[in-house]
């Protein structure tokens, strides 16, 4: 009879032991479950992450047809875009951007404009390039950005401020600025030169 009386008791310790299996794979499942649904939805067939932004379809179509996103063309396909200036001599502009605007089309009002122009130069004899920046703009444009940033004034050593904004006379006004301090080199230079 001893034996009957432990049999609940066996029973009993045999259960918790079971209990915490039950619930160690009902966890296991619930957490695979998971895992494996939040895969749903987040894998392309083309292989892109789940996370970069897709194009809203209403932004694809104009007047009921699909049409292609034109992007602006580069800092080199910029610079490549302008005439040759037999002013600059040898050097090259390579790259032409803003740092904020696109320098191809330009802004949506050419007259409200302020940004900060970035060009580099390359000397082909010298094989050396460097990075000139203008801060180009026009006066509705400073007074616009005076406002937004809540200045009081703006100190800027390298500014060009146009009546509107005009990619042609930029370039014009900027290749000016170019030579004229590459004349002051010249010039310094050869008076390193002759007072040896």
């Amino acid at each position: 009879m001893a034996s009957n009386d432990n049999l609940p008791m066996l029973l009993a310790t045999l259960v918790v032991p079971l209990r915490f299996v039950l619930l160690l794979l009902v966890g296991g499942g619930i957490w695979a479950l998971g895992r494996w649904s939040s895969r749903i939805g987040s894998y392309d067939r083309t292989g892109a992450p789940s996370n970069v932004p897709t194009p809203d379809a209403a932004d694809d179509l104009i007047h009921g047809e699909p049409s292609a996103k034109v992007w602006p063309p580069s800092a080199e396909q910029v610079a490549a875009s302008l005439p040759f200036d037999p002013a600059l001599g040898n050097l090259r502009i390579r790259k032409l951007y803003f740092k904020k605007a696109d320098a191809i089309p330009g802004p949506d009002d050419p007259e409200i404009f302020a940004d900060e122009l970035n060009i580099e130069l390359y000397d082909p004899e010298s094989g050396h390039a460097w990075w000139q920046s203008y801060f180009v703009a026009t006066p509705q444009g400073l007074a616009k950005h005076l406002r937004e940033k809540s200045w009081r004034y703006l100190y800027a050593p390298e500014i060009l401020v146009f009546p509107r904004y005009n990619i042609e006379e930029i370039r014009r006004a900027v290749v000016s600025r170019i030579t004229a301090e590459n004349e002051l080199l010249k010039n310094k230079k050869q008076e390193e030169e002759e007072s040896f």
